[in-house]
């Protein structure tokens, strides 16, 4: 189990759409071992009651467990500007390929997982959502194999 470390925190309000929002505490989080940085939106009354734990540390080991995969050598938390106009949350993991033949150059590229992929703690969801967010980064690093390869 991955650990995790809160950096930051700040209330907010999240905008889903334009008629719906939603009151959060963007938490910002490092995760153990690896060290990545990343936020998550948390419902306000979970945050405040105490109760945000379960929430970050099943975020956190999402993260460590894509951290995991040995062609994975870094992440950071980013957003971008979907295409409604509202923030969109991601990590960005570095994907690396190291080409046979003994090379000493290594290519790399960012794989952008939405953070939506890997902040679920309920099981049944969290497996079904991470295993979409590997497919993402194997999909980074099927395209280096192929760009490598000629």
């Amino acid at each position: 189990m991955a650990g995790y470390e809160l950096l930051a925190s700040e209330s907010t309000v999240q905008v889903l759409s334009p008629t719906l929002v939603n009151n959060v505490v963007y938490c910002t989080i490092r995760t153990t071992p690896s060290g990545v940085i990343a936020s998550v939106p948390v419902q306000e009354s979970v945050f405040n009651g105490g109760q945000a734990g379960p929430e970050l540390t099943a975020y956190a080991d999402n993260i460590e467990t894509i951290m995991g995969r040995g062609h994975v050598i870094g992440g950071v938390g980013t957003q971008s500007i979907d295409s409604n106009g509202l923030l969109a949350d991601q990590i960005a993991f570095t994907v690396q390929y190291v080409p046979a033949g003994g090379q000493e150059t290594s290519i790399t590229a960012e794989a952008l997982v939405p953070v939506g992929l890997l902040s679920q703690s309920d099981p049944a969801i969290e497996s079904v959502l991470l295993n979409e967010a590997e497919a993402i980064i194997t999909k980074v690093y099927d395209n280096l194999v192929n760009a490598a390869s000629g």
